[in-house]
């Protein structure tokens, strides 16, 4: 028999249209139970209770996982969200979490540390100073280090998120705008950025979102 949270997180799932392995769903209700520690001392989130983390961190991160390609960039990622709820459930694929607060790096760093992911690299640094050239590492027929996705949970405004990803994403490459009930995009979007696709997304426990998938030209 499941306990209580982790059959909220399967019902959810099913909600999402989201499939999780097992073990993807175990670790990651093993990291909200250590952000919920953490956030007890360090104040890293505004939700304070597992059966919301649940909700509001871990649904709404996996919501996206399907529009998730290549080499991905979590830009004011806080403690971790949506990039470990997303490595956890794409370990095929490589995450760059930038967040400039220490208190949430370091919880960051103990929570891959601890549930053994090892496809995030966790940067402390502000956005507005990071450099394509501290990005990903070339491959073998790669000549960019830019990324494929860049994505944000509330980070900043959506046009100033835009502008952040312009830099760091290669030609073709997408910017997932993850929308609140409030937000909005700009009706021209800036630099070269096409709007491809507006997704409607229904969250358990009442939440709703829209997910803008924009792709750089």
């Amino acid at each position: 028999m499941l306990d209580s949270l982790t059959q909220q997180l399967v019902n959810g799932l099913k909600a999402i249209d989201t499939d999780c392995t097992d073990e993807q769903i175990q670790l990651s209700i093993q990291f909200i139970r250590l952000l919920e520690k953490w956030n007890k001392v360090y104040n890293l989130t505004a939700v304070r209770h597992l059966p919301d983390m649940v909700d509001r961190h871990l649904l709404d991160s996996l919501s996206i996982s399907r529009w998730i390609k290549g080499r991905v960039i979590d830009l004011g990622t806080g403690a971790g969200l949506p990039v470990i709820p997303l490595a956890i459930h794409q370990p095929d694929h490589s995450f760059i979490s930038v967040e400039s607060n220490g208190k949430k790096t370091r919880f960051q760093q103990q929570a891959l540390l601890e549930l053994s992911i090892h496809n995030v690299e966790v940067r402390q640094v502000r956005v507005e100073t990071l450099q394509a050239q501290q990005l990903f590492n070339s491959t073998q027929g790669e000549s960019t280090q830019l990324a494929d996705t860049v994505v944000s949970r509330a980070f900043s405004a959506p046009e100033q998120f835009l502008l952040f990803a312009q830099n760091l994403l290669k030609t073709h490459g997408q910017a997932l705008v993850m929308l609140g009930r409030a937000d909005k995009l700009p009706e021209t979007l800036p630099g070269s950025f096409k709007l491809m696709q507006m997704e409607r997304i229904e969250l358990p426990g009442s939440g709703q979102r829209h997910l803008a998938v924009c792709e750089k030209h």
